[in-house]
């Protein structure tokens, strides 16, 4: 009598199995929706299992001034050109490869603790499609040397840019 119900069996075991792998897939393919995780400070690569573009990115990185002092603050703007939208971002301000300064919690942002920093990485907190974040940076009280605001970009889940650069911020005294 089970050699009635073994065909069926191995069915619905194959149904499991491909409902799984399935889910697991679009679960790999999402990345990760609710923001860059620390594990993403050093290279800034988005672990979504697919290579970063290599083109030039579509989006634009501005800061509201070109130098400020110590403990001063700066507002990075990121955004997508009309009729564009990103879905993910990740923010760093750096010297050479080392996350400085911090940024300030705001409406949609997540922070994150990058090296022996706090809050030193800004990511997105949801996968809504955007178009513009603004984010508030404020310099370490000790520092007086250029910075480097860098910026990896996701237009979705499997086009995305890494580390884009925007022009130098001089902090001094």
């Amino acid at each position: 009598m089970q050699t009635t119900h073994f065909p069926f069996l191995c069915w619905l075991r194959m149904k499991v199995f491909a409902v799984a792998l399935f889910t697991g897939l679009v679960a790999l393919a999402a990345g990760y929706g609710g923001g860059a995780p620390e594990g993403a400070c050093g290279d800034m690569v988005p672990q979504h299992h697919t290579p970063p573009q290599t083109s030039a990115s579509p989006f634009a990185i501005d800061i509201n001034r070109n130098t400020v002092k110590p403990k001063g603050k700066v507002y990075v703007t990121l955004s997508a050109k009309e009729g564009d939208s990103f879905k993910g971002f990740f923010i760093q301000a750096r010297v050479g490869d080392t996350a400085v300064g911090k940024f300030d919690p705001a409406d949609g942002v997540k922070l994150v603790n990058c090296g022996n920093g706090v809050a030193t990485g800004a990511t997105h907190e949801n996968s809504q499609a955007k178009t513009k974040v603004t984010v508030a940076w404020e310099a370490p009280p000790e520092l007086s040397e250029n910075v480097i605001f860098t910026v990896t970009t996701a237009r979705d889940g499997g086009t995305f840019w890494v580390a884009q650069k925007a022009a130098p911020l001089k902090v001094q005294a």
